[in-house]
């Protein structure tokens, strides 16, 4: 009698724990997943979010992909200014981080981060040795 007292609430238990984990994994696998976005790239879609259209494109930058303005310093004693990181538009001049803050996110269709290394490769000497944000604007919006 007290075998069973005993046996059948953790027999109840045990059965309803491994329902219930069924059901989990097939809700699990019943959510598509979702596209990784690339840690590089800010898209349209998200530069047209109403939380960052109202913002101009240094902060809408910042809160989107934090990671585009980690500095770590200069690299070289001779140039204090060596790798900052800086921006361009549409691979135009490099221009610096400050100017950012009087622009508005309306007509780009991505921003791209370039490490120190594409940065050079596309820009040469003028990267400074540093990062830089490519703001690729639409062209039939200007």
């Amino acid at each position: 009698m007290r075998f069973t007292r005993v046996v059948l609430p953790a027999l109840f238990v045990l059965a309803s724990a491994c329902a219930s984990s069924q059901t989990n994994d097939n809700e699990l696998r019943a959510v598509t997943p979702k596209a990784k976005k690339d840690p590089n790239v800010i898209t349209q879609e998200e530069l047209q979010d109403p939380a960052i259209t109202s913002r101009d494109a240094y902060t809408a930058i910042r809160h989107l992909r934090p990671n585009f303005f980690v500095y770590r310093g200069p690299t070289t004693y001779n140039d204090p200014s060596a790798g900052a990181t800086q921006f361009s538009t549409d691979y135009g001049p490099l221009r610096p981080l400050k100017e950012l803050a009087s622009m508005n996110t309306f007509t780009f269709v991505e921003v791209r981060y370039l490490n120190a290394d594409q940065a050079q490769n596309r820009f040469g000497i003028n990267a400074n040795a540093g990062p830089v944000i490519v703001l690729v604007s639409n062209k039939d919006a200007q």
